[in-house]
């Protein structure tokens, strides 16, 4: 049960899904909740998850978690997107940690909502939680996107937008 929401059905693969939960002794319908409600949710998940690791005794994944990734944050019909998906492969392909998140999806939109993602293609690199780099409706030079995945850069954040 490691992705806890998805837009698919993990059983049959329909993509007629609808998620509940209790909070508090009452249940509620998670796809009316609004952006900051499934970040809380989010949180949560991730929450659960560390503290599982930490009790199984995993401190190497957990202290793994916490180096830097590249999260890339994209969407059907974006003209910028496919290269985005495109570095994202190359990165991968190095070895790198590289999540891509589709806006338009349940977990897309909450982890876009965690980072204040407001265009496609969106390019955000993490350590933790905590946001060290960013590139917001533009592609950056592959180059430049691996400095800041280096720890001793991406101190500033970078934050880019796309040219008018």
């Amino acid at each position: 049960m490691d992705e806890v929401v998805s837009n698919t059905c993990p059983h049959c693969g329909s993509n007629h899904v609808e998620y509940i939960t209790r909070v508090t002794g009452f249940f509620s319908k998670v796809g009316s909740w609004n952006k900051g409600k499934i970040a809380e949710l989010r949180d949560r998940r991730q929450a659960i998850r560390y503290n599982r690791r930490s009790l199984l005794g995993m401190v190497a994944e957990v202290e793994q978690a916490e180096s830097r990734r590249v999260k890339v944050f994209v969407k059907n019909n974006c003209p910028r997107c496919p290269a985005a998906k495109e570095l994202a492969e190359k990165l991968r392909a190095k070895g790198l940690r590289v999540e891509v998140y589709d806006v338009e999806s349940l977990e897309g939109m909450a982890e876009a909502s965690m980072y204040s993602v407001l265009a496609t293609p969106s390019i955000v690199v993490t350590e933790g939680d905590t946001e060290v780099a960013s590139w917001r409706g533009v592609v950056p030079a592959e180059s430049e996107l691996t400095l800041a995945l280096e720890p001793e850069h991406g101190s500033e954040k970078v934050a880019a937008a796309p040219a008018a």
